[in-house]
């Protein structure tokens, strides 16, 4: 490992992933600069990031770094067509000045492709980025499989460690419960992160609705929801839910998450598609067992630590029936190896293979068989 080496990130996104990956990157002996605009304007930072890069690339970076592609919009047209078409140009570009001024492009492949469309052809776009990038990082080896079977070339496994870190446990779960109004007898089945339409909140509350009066399953629903058509279509099922869910659709800060993880048994995930999931690694990291749809990309997840359906309420709802029906021995067993899974791999050591990965991309380092 260099300590000479310097690595611009791109974009800088919300904790916990960046936050503790890079703070032992650092501790690595590797200089992190993470590419954000010098202004306040979403358009003119993205007018300026190819001069930034070559701004960068004066100051000693050679690894750019990049994670996600969601920044490439603009605020005022992101909806048109025309904007899109820019965009995905304009994203070409900015791989070319990278790659121009020598740096080694290394992409973490979170996602295939963007949840939400940003430009005009979203597959294009990444398969440009596949061309471009010397080495790819899958979270997962399921992601892996897919990166090659796309042409990937230099693909590297690096999986998530836990995310329990950032988020402090102030309460007990008892304390915890009661904050919502939980009883000790409720079985608090939890959907918390950005509530999109691909993580199928709808699809949980409508199982739920169908439920028995007697059934003693309860729902933590919580975060954001920034498409006001689907929040309003939440805000029916949960009135639909008769009183069984208790939902907050706010950003919940740091400080309050580990509350709601605390006050809760099982994590549901009904995820219409899904490439990774850091919410499912959080709640792993704090013992949940999870319920997760049979899709290929979430094969990675043990099946002693899950419970699997085929996407639908129907399915959703028969294995909420079974998460009732959980022994106090079978739930332990699972919350054990749930936290097992989370916590197989430390950040330090993500972190040491990840300058691995650096050194590969440099060439200072021979490439890893794929």
């Amino acid at each position: 490992m260099s300590d000479s080496l310097s690595v611009l990130v791109a974009p800088r996104d919300g904790p916990p992933y960046q936050e503790l990956l890079y703070r032992e990157v650092e501790a690595a002996g590797v200089h992190v600069r993470y590419a954000e605009g010098p202004t306040p304007s979403q358009t003119l930072n993205l007018l300026l990031s190819p001069a930034a890069l070559v701004w960068n690339r004066a100051r000693g970076c050679e690894i750019l770094h990049i994670h996600w592609v969601h920044h490439f919009y603009l605020p005022w047209a992101q909806e048109k067509s025309w904007s899109r078409r820019v965009m995905e140009w304009w994203f070409g570009f900015y791989l070319r000045v990278a790659s121009a001024v020598g740096y080694a492009i290394v992409w973490t492949a979170h996602d295939l492709l963007p949840h939400e469309i940003v430009f005009a052809d979203d597959r294009r776009a990444r398969d440009f980025l596949l061309v471009k990038a010397r080495v790819i990082i899958a979270l997962s080896e399921t992601t892996a499989a897919d990166l090659r079977s796309l042409g990937a070339r230099q693909v590297f496994v690096i999986p998530m460690g836990s995310y329990a870190a950032p988020y402090p446990s102030t309460m007990t779960r008892e304390q915890a419960r009661a904050s919502f109004g939980f009883s000790d007898d409720d079985i608090v089945v939890t959907l918390i992160g950005r509530l999109e339409r691909y993580k199928g909140a709808d699809a949980l509350l409508r199982a739920v609705a169908s439920l028995a009066a007697t059934s003693k399953i309860k729902v933590l629903l919580a975060g954001s929801c920034t498409d006001s058509d689907y929040r309003r279509e939440l805000d029916s099922l949960v009135v639909g839910a008769r009183g069984r869910v208790v939902a907050d659709f706010h950003w919940i800060a740091d400080e309050n998450l580990a509350r709601y993880l605390q006050a809760s048994d099982i994590a549901v995930f009904p995820f219409r598609e899904i490439t990774n999931s850091g919410s499912i690694n959080l709640a792993q990291s704090f013992g949940l067992p999870v319920v997760i749809p049979n899709l290929p990309n979430l094969r990675d997840i043990p099946e002693d630590s899950s419970i699997r359906f085929d996407v639908g309420v129907d399915s959703l709802l028969e294995t909420l029936h079974r998460v009732e029906r959980l022994s106090k021995k079978e739930y332990e067993s699972m919350s054990k190896a749930a936290f097992a899974w989370s916590t197989r791999e430390d950040w330090t050591g993500i972190a040491r293979k990840t300058v691995e990965a650096y050194e590969v991309a440099l060439h200072r380092s021979a490439p890893r068989p794929t």
